[in-house]
């Protein structure tokens, strides 16, 4: 089960300057950049279109997650989830899952356009299969600068809704050493998350608890500093 701490596992030697730091999500927007919205298909409703194969973007791949990894099911309290086990290979590549338990595309009203939902075991045919699956992300250049918007549960006024839980993310180098990996609480409605680093980002993956499932949207990167 994902612990509700922050665990950093930085490459060593690592130089602090170069660690991964969290940045403002519009920090990066304002910069030219490539994003990923998924609005070039469709506005359909869930359980929305079907990937059993990874998704491809200029720049970006997409799918359950990375070569030389498997995935095992994670039953708690409040659903059933992906759990990556093992460590990527490299050249790093993503796996799509098996049919119906990869991606699927959908309209998501608290984005208000499409968003990617990971589906988890119960797969696409049910409601609690579609958000709950594991993430697996590759850009084909290093990124020193990205981010992904997140959404988990919708806002609850008359809290008649489970609360949010988790997410863990794990970033990678291109040879598919861990930079670091992290536990991020999740909380109700759209999340924006940004990060730059100075040691480049080949691959992230992403998991989660949450009783509602997560989908993703605006994907950023490639992103050009002007600072220089």
């Amino acid at each position: 089960m994902i612990r509700l701490a922050c665990l950093c596992l930085i490459l060593p030697g690592l130089a602090a300057a170069n660690e991964l730091r969290k940045v403002p999500y519009d920090s990066l927007r304002g910069q030219p950049h490539r994003i990923e919205t998924f609005d070039s298909l469709p506005k359909v409703t869930e359980p929305g279109l079907n990937f059993d194969h990874h998704w491809r973007a200029p720049g970006l791949s997409i799918a359950e997650k990375l070569l030389g990894q498997g995935v095992e099911e994670a039953t708690t309290d409040y659903g059933r989830f992906d759990r990556l086990i093992g460590q990527p290979d490299a050249p790093l590549r993503v796996i799509p899952g098996q049919s119906g338990q990869n991606l699927t595309v959908a309209y998501h009203s608290g984005f208000g356009s499409n968003a990617l939902f990971p589906l988890g075991p119960v797969g696409i045919a049910g409601a609690d299969g579609r958000g709950e699956g594991s993430l697996a992300l590759t850009f084909d250049d290093p990124q020193f600068a990205f981010g992904l918007r997140l959404h988990a549960e919708y806002p609850d006024p008359l809290a008649q809704r489970p609360m949010p839980r988790a997410a863990e993310v794990a970033f990678y180098d291109v040879n598919a050493r861990l930079i670091t990996r992290f536990v991020l609480p999740l909380g109700r409605g759209v999340m924006s998350l940004a990060w730059r680093s100075g040691y480049g980002v080949a691959a992230v993956t992403i998991e989660n608890t949450d009783p509602g499932g997560i989908a993703i949207d605006d994907i950023l990167y490639e992103v050009e500093d002007l600072s220089g």
